[in-house]
């Protein structure tokens, strides 16, 4: 093939037009296969010189794990830590992660000339992936970003829509299209010297389709003179046009190459130079075909023009058998290797190999993240039924992806199935041994994570035909599920649900402490009697529960208990006033980061630290992702939920209510822990009384007692120190109060002891630290704080500075927060203690 290429012929007219539609933020290039869009939008990137991000989609980018990764991959290219922590956060599907990225976009995008390219947008169908792009990229892109959808129909989304019409720039087949002055042009280009009515009937007969005049050109330089074979070839079909001009002309080594390529997305660089076993010649070749063959520098993969690949897939079936699996093989290992495991998993399934798919899977977070899980599923779902006896744990694997998507009457359903397969087998059968092993204790979670509702704790029973089945080489090969934020899942107030759920715990145990599963949920029956004794007050007795806990766990490598340990550790000396003992448990935790077997170490980390920054009164140095929207609900065992008991610590430290509120309102709608539903229910309370709201805090408060007392649970009421402090002093004073007096004056006193062990730990974390106590004030701030002095109310201070009420509010929260004031009194004082105001 000759080495020019018409798609990338300099089109004056079209670099003009580009200028103009780059100057609007959202550029529409809709026109059918072969008007040259993505060519021409190429050369206009290079010629603009703009940092250009191009993403390629295909119709498999139709879910949103596999999008994420494409994404992320190409984002790579031009900002790595943009990437990364985009990366971290995973994809944006709800508003909480939509609103991270917009920060995230903020603080590490640029203002600068950037060209963003989405091509072959027609391929996406997907709602979340659309939504995502409306939402995220397309008019939310700093100043200077102009966002191109290359697509053969008109985008369906929101934003084309007249309401941003002004915003939008249209290039349609029309503008691509070749006139005749350009055609001339192009055949002088290549040499091709054209008579004058020749010109005029490849205009008539092509329409100005880039497409077919690059045939044309092609075409003439083999078989001068266009009137005759030329014509009549380019009016036969297009696909006739490629076989006959190109196909039947390259040697029968790049035809099978080009075979294997369709098969795959992924056209990385190195990819190819590993599908054409290093073969130089063969890729000299394949870039020949530049007409219809495009490497792209900004990602270093190629492109193949998307007609030429149709035509391809048309001749897939003369392409053997082996071959397309050895493809599949080569392909599926590279995205395994460079990240790419939605793509590494559709290979493998092509090639049969479930083990690769499995170790895939099993690579992850024990809580699968909820994307990859429904699409794990699917793809589990259809696998052959000798799939499962082939692979050991494959089984397992199936389940795990039921239940990381919450579905437990589905993943119930599936187990009893899976059990009657397998009991089936031989006893003397080891793939029945090690998969029954498996599926009892995936049972056994799915019964503890039903018994939220149903407060049946009748999982032991799994337990013990798990020890039955397990064998001695495969005890130590068992994953570890998450714990969740609670050991004791009992969600029931029923006065001696949690003893009974501990029963279950204890009877476990036995049958574990009898089996080769010995060490398996290590420190769990320590760690449920300290939580117990925990939440009922008894700091001593659930110290020296917690420490056995954890040196079980630790000698097991049950890491997830061992963190809980740790936790219940860390808070029992914040409450004892124990600053030493506060250090030392975080050194332990934090030691825990090298265990690499430890899948969820870093987001257990952050929970451990953000509770103490947290406790110290410095929210603002709690992790990133905790100070974000309350993730969506899946099951409150998850670690979604364990994040949002943080989460909800943070909006309570920052006095940002509304969202705190909504969200303990959805936990009443749903199952809950009973530990977890307690401290909710106690902070609501609290943040209600803060809010001028006394009927309602004492309500609350009436509710949170009655859920709490059955199980003698305190120290969710005392841990609120201060607060706790000021709320029942203001129900001791109401007559019509039903809760014992007793009681009240003992939360009250432990609660106002709690608050001064916090002051004292505080103090010394000050000083260890060495923490100054300056507090920073804006200019608006001490403007206001000094209207405040002076007895301005907050609608003269308005009106005074010519500010919004809401905006005075807010400012106003803002220093009480700095100043850790109560109220306008609280306020005042300090801060002429600290000579803030004279």
């Amino acid at each position: 093939m000759d080495s020019h290429d018409s798609f990338h012929f300099e089109r004056p007219r079209l670099s003009q037009l580009f200028t103009s539609a780059v100057k609007y933020p959202l550029v529409v290039v809709c026109a059918g296969a072969g008007y040259g869009k993505t060519s021409a939008v190429h050369d206009f990137a290079q010629e603009y010189q703009a940092t250009t991000f191009w993403l390629q989609f295909s119709e498999r980018d139709n879910s949103s794990a596999r999008f994420w990764e494409s994404y992320i991959h190409a984002l790579a290219n031009v900002n790595a830590p943009f990437a990364e922590e985009l990366k971290k956060m995973g994809f944006p599907d709800t508003k909480e992660k939509q609103k991270n990225y917009h920060v995230l976009l903020n603080n590490l995008v640029e203002k600068k000339r950037r060209i963003i390219v989405m091509d072959d947008f027609h391929c996406v169908e997907d709602a979340s992936v659309i939504r995502f792009i409306e939402e995220c990229i397309i008019f939310k892109m700093p100043p200077g970003t102009s966002v191109f959808l290359v697509s053969r129909t008109i985008p369906n989304i929101k934003t084309t829509d007249n309401s941003y019409k002004k915003k939008i720039y249209n290039i349609n087949e029309d503008d691509l299209h070749f006139t005749e002055n350009e055609l001339s042009q192009y055949f002088r280009s290549r040499n091709i010297s054209l008579p004058p009515e020749s010109l005029r009937e490849i205009m008539q007969d092509t329409g100005g389709w880039a497409f077919a005049i690059n045939f044309v050109a092609q075409s003439y330089q083999k078989v001068p003179g266009y009137s005759g074979y030329v014509r009549n070839a380019l009016r036969t079909n297009v696909f006739g046009l490629i076989e006959e001009g190109l196909w039947n002309e390259i040697s029968a080594p790049l035809q099978n190459f080009l075979l294997r390529l369709s098969l795959i997305d992924h056209l990385s660089v190195d990819l190819l130079t590993q599908l054409a076993a290093g073969d130089a010649n063969l890729i000299a070749e394949f870039e020949k075909l530049n007409a219809y063959v495009r490497r792209d520098n900004y990602i270093n993969a190629y492109f193949i023009h998307p007609l030429f690949l149709e035509f391809l897939r048309t001749k897939q079936k003369s392409l053997p058998e082996e071959q397309q699996m050895e493809t599949y093989t080569v392909a599926g290992d590279w995205c395994a290797k460079n990240g790419f495991k939605i793509d590494a998993i559709f290979y493998f399934e092509k090639t049969g190999n479930y083990q690769s798919i499995l170790l895939i899977l099993a690579g992850l977070t024990t809580k699968i993240p909820l994307d990859i899980a429904k699409y794990a599923a699917m793809i589990l779902d259809r696998a052959p039924e000798d799939a499962f006896d082939r692979v050991d744990f494959l089984a397992d694997m199936h389940l795990r992806t039921y239940i990381c998507q919450g579905l437990l009457q589905e993943s119930l359903d599936l187990v009893k199935r899976y059990e009657t397969k397998f009991m089936k087998l031989p006893d003397n059968n080891p793939v029945k041994k090690r998969t029954l092993t498996r599926l009892y204790i995936c049972w056994t979670y799915i019964r503890c994570l039903m018994s939220v509702t149903d407060n049946i704790f009748d999982y032991d029973i799994y337990v013990e035909k798990a020890c039955k089945y397990v064998h001695e080489a495969d005890s130590g090969k068992l994953d570890i599920y998450y714990p969740g934020a609670w050991i004791n899942y009992a969600g029931s107030s029923k006065k001696g649900s949690l003893e009974e759920f501990i029963s279950a715990i204890t009877r476990n145990q036995a049958h574990i402490s009898r089996s080769y599963m010995k060490g398996f949920m290590a420190g769990e029956l320590e760690l449920a009697h300290g939580e117990l004794k925990f939440y009922r007050g008894d700091a001593s007795s659930a110290a020296t529960h917690t420490a056995l806990a954890a040196k079980q766990a630790r000698a097991d490598k049950q890491f997830g208990i061992m963190h809980r340990a740790l936790l219940y550790s860390l808070r029992i000396a914040a409450a004892q006033g124990n600053f030493a003992l506060t250090e030392q448990t975080l050194k332990d935790t934090k030691a825990q980061l090298d265990e690499a077997e430890y899948l969820h170490r870093f987001m257990d980390y952050d929970i451990s630290f953000s509770w103490y920054y947290y406790f110290l009164g410095l929210p603002e140095k709690m992790a990133d992702w905790l100070k974000e929207d309350f993730s969506q609900y899946t099951h409150s065992a998850f670690i979604e939920n364990f994040g949002n008991q943080i989460k909800a610590r943070f909006f309570y430290a920052t006095r940002n209510y509304s969202p705190l509120l909504s969200y303990i309102e959805e936990m009443k709608e749903r199952e809950s822990f009973l530990y977890g539903r307690v401290e909710m229910l106690t902070m609501e309370a609290c943040v209600h009384y803060k809010m001028k709201n006394k009927e309602k805090a004492f309500a609350v408060f009436q509710e949170a007692y009655e859920t709490a007392s059955p199980n003698e649970i305190v120290m969710p009421f005392i841990e609120l120190g201060k607060d706790m402090r000021t709320l029942t002093s203001a129900v001791l004073k109401e007559s019509s109060c039903k809760i014992p007096k007793s009681w009240l004056e003992d939360i009250n006193h432990k609660s106002a002891t709690y608050a001064k062990r916090r002051s004292h730990v505080i103090a010394q974390y000050t000083q260890v630290s060495g923490l100054k106590d300056n507090i920073t004030m804006s200019p608006r701030e001490t403007e206001i704080l000094t209207d405040i002095s002076h007895g301005l109310s907050r609608a003269e201070i308005a009106a005074t500075r010519k500010l919004s009420p809401n905006t005075v509010k807010m400012v106003i929260n803002n220093i009480r927060y700095k100043l850790g004031a109560e109220n306008v009194a609280d306020l005042i004082r300090i801060a002429v203690e600290k000579k803030l105001i004279l």
